[in-house]
Protein backbone atom coordinates (compact mmCIF):
# COMPACT_ATOMS: atom_id res chain seq x y z
CA UNK A 1 0.00 0.00 0.00
CA UNK A 2 1.37 3.78 -1.33
CA UNK A 3 1.97 6.36 1.10
CA UNK A 4 -1.25 9.14 1.94
CA UNK A 5 0.14 11.81 0.73
CA UNK A 6 -1.16 15.75 0.75
CA UNK A 7 -2.92 15.42 -3.10
CA UNK A 8 -4.36 12.51 -2.07
CA UNK A 9 -5.90 13.55 0.48
CA UNK A 10 -7.12 16.57 -1.03
CA UNK A 11 -8.26 14.34 -4.10
CA UNK A 12 -10.26 11.92 -2.10
CA UNK A 13 -12.49 15.25 -0.71
CA UNK A 14 -13.23 16.52 -4.10
CA UNK A 15 -13.83 13.28 -5.20
CA UNK A 16 -16.58 12.98 -1.92
CA UNK A 17 -17.98 15.81 -3.51
CA UNK A 18 -18.20 15.05 -6.74
CA UNK A 19 -19.97 11.59 -6.46
CA UNK A 20 -22.22 13.23 -3.39
CA UNK A 21 -23.36 16.55 -5.27
CA UNK A 22 -23.29 15.83 -8.88
CA UNK A 23 -23.97 18.40 -11.26
CA UNK A 24 -22.33 20.80 -9.10
CA UNK A 25 -18.98 22.22 -10.46
CA UNK A 26 -16.17 21.45 -8.42
CA UNK A 27 -12.84 23.75 -8.36
CA UNK A 28 -9.51 23.38 -6.63
CA UNK A 29 -7.11 25.35 -5.50
CA UNK A 30 -7.83 27.98 -7.99
CA UNK A 31 -11.02 29.54 -9.13
CA UNK A 32 -11.42 30.94 -12.30
CA UNK A 33 -13.06 34.50 -13.48
CA UNK A 34 -16.18 33.72 -14.74
CA UNK A 35 -17.06 30.26 -13.03
CA UNK A 36 -20.66 29.11 -13.32
CA UNK A 37 -22.81 28.75 -9.97
CA UNK A 38 -23.55 26.74 -7.70
CA UNK A 39 -20.20 25.45 -7.92
CA UNK A 40 -17.74 24.24 -4.52
CA UNK A 41 -14.42 25.81 -4.13
CA UNK A 42 -11.73 23.15 -2.29
CA UNK A 43 -8.94 25.19 -0.30
CA UNK A 44 -7.02 23.28 1.36
CA UNK A 45 -5.68 25.04 4.62
CA UNK A 46 -2.50 24.83 6.60
CA UNK A 47 -1.25 21.05 6.67
CA UNK A 48 0.94 20.31 9.61
CA UNK A 49 2.92 17.11 10.80
CA UNK A 50 3.89 16.41 14.29
CA UNK A 51 6.49 13.36 15.08
CA UNK A 52 4.52 11.01 17.70
CA UNK A 53 7.10 8.08 17.98
CA UNK A 54 10.13 7.15 16.21
CA UNK A 55 8.27 7.05 12.54
CA UNK A 56 4.65 7.87 13.43
CA UNK A 57 3.74 10.78 13.13
CA UNK A 58 0.19 12.85 13.32
CA UNK A 59 -0.98 14.48 10.02
CA UNK A 60 -3.65 17.16 10.37
CA UNK A 61 -5.60 18.90 7.59
CA UNK A 62 -7.69 21.63 6.97
CA UNK A 63 -10.20 22.22 4.42
CA UNK A 64 -12.44 25.10 3.64
CA UNK A 65 -14.71 24.14 1.32
CA UNK A 66 -16.93 26.92 -0.22
CA UNK A 67 -20.04 26.93 -1.69
CA UNK A 68 -21.33 29.50 -4.58
CA UNK A 69 -24.98 29.22 -4.76
CA UNK A 70 -26.74 30.59 -7.54
CA UNK A 71 -27.42 34.59 -7.40
CA UNK A 72 -30.12 35.76 -5.51
CA UNK A 73 -32.12 37.57 -7.38
CA UNK A 74 -33.76 41.10 -5.66
CA UNK A 75 -35.39 40.39 -2.58
CA UNK A 76 -34.57 36.50 -2.61
CA UNK A 77 -31.45 36.91 -0.01
CA UNK A 78 -33.36 35.41 2.65
CA UNK A 79 -33.96 32.41 0.53
CA UNK A 80 -29.92 31.85 -0.25
CA UNK A 81 -29.36 31.98 2.84
CA UNK A 82 -31.98 28.83 4.09
CA UNK A 83 -30.39 27.41 1.13
CA UNK A 84 -26.78 27.85 2.34
CA UNK A 85 -27.87 26.19 5.75
CA UNK A 86 -29.34 23.51 4.11
CA UNK A 87 -26.27 23.02 1.73
CA UNK A 88 -24.30 22.81 5.16
CA UNK A 89 -26.37 20.56 6.48
CA UNK A 90 -25.67 18.34 3.65
CA UNK A 91 -22.72 18.75 3.93
CA UNK A 92 -22.06 18.13 7.66
CA UNK A 93 -23.44 14.81 6.71
CA UNK A 94 -21.55 13.90 3.45
CA UNK A 95 -17.97 14.77 4.49
CA UNK A 96 -17.91 12.82 7.61
CA UNK A 97 -16.44 10.38 6.15
CA UNK A 98 -14.56 9.81 2.88
CA UNK A 99 -13.13 7.02 1.64
CA UNK A 100 -9.27 6.97 0.57
CA UNK A 101 -7.12 4.67 -0.77
CA UNK A 102 -9.52 1.74 0.19
CA UNK A 103 -10.10 3.03 3.95
CA UNK A 104 -12.02 5.86 5.81
CA UNK A 105 -10.64 9.20 6.63
CA UNK A 106 -13.42 11.11 9.20
CA UNK A 107 -13.83 14.52 9.58
CA UNK A 108 -13.39 16.58 12.44
CA UNK A 109 -14.08 20.34 13.82
CA UNK A 110 -16.39 20.61 11.03
CA UNK A 111 -18.22 23.97 11.40
CA UNK A 112 -19.55 26.85 8.70
CA UNK A 113 -19.94 30.38 8.41
CA UNK A 114 -21.85 32.18 5.81
CA UNK A 115 -19.83 35.12 4.89
CA UNK A 116 -20.38 38.11 1.92
CA UNK A 117 -23.25 34.98 0.34
CA UNK A 118 -20.62 32.45 0.43
CA UNK A 119 -20.94 29.29 2.64
CA UNK A 120 -17.91 27.97 4.14
CA UNK A 121 -17.56 24.68 5.07
CA UNK A 122 -14.65 24.13 7.78
CA UNK A 123 -13.47 20.45 8.10
CA UNK A 124 -10.42 18.77 9.55
CA UNK A 125 -9.03 15.53 8.39
CA UNK A 126 -6.61 13.97 10.98
CA UNK A 127 -4.65 10.34 10.91
CA UNK A 128 -1.54 8.89 11.61
CA UNK A 129 1.32 8.12 9.20
CA UNK A 130 4.22 6.15 9.40
CA UNK A 131 7.24 6.82 7.52
CA UNK A 132 8.94 4.22 5.66
CA UNK A 133 12.16 3.35 6.13
CA UNK A 134 15.06 2.04 3.43
CA UNK A 135 15.38 -2.11 3.93
CA UNK A 136 18.52 -2.39 5.34
CA UNK A 137 21.55 -4.13 3.13
CA UNK A 138 21.60 -8.18 3.15
CA UNK A 139 24.58 -9.63 4.31
CA UNK A 140 26.64 -11.77 1.92
CA UNK A 141 27.40 -15.26 2.80
CA UNK A 142 29.83 -16.17 5.79
CA UNK A 143 31.69 -19.36 5.90
CA UNK A 144 32.45 -20.43 9.60
CA UNK A 145 35.18 -22.74 10.28
CA UNK A 146 34.84 -23.93 14.28
CA UNK A 147 36.70 -27.11 15.88
CA UNK A 148 36.18 -28.60 19.55
CA UNK A 149 39.53 -28.38 21.74
CA UNK A 150 39.59 -32.16 23.01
Amino acid sequence: MGAITFNLVRDSVISALDQNFPGIGIYGEEIKQGFEEPCFFVKLFPVSQEQLLGRRYQRNHSFDIHYYPVEAEEGEEQRQNEDMHEMAERLYNKMELVPVMGGLMRGAKMRHEIVDGVLHFFVDYNFQVVRETAPDPTMQTMEQEGYIRG
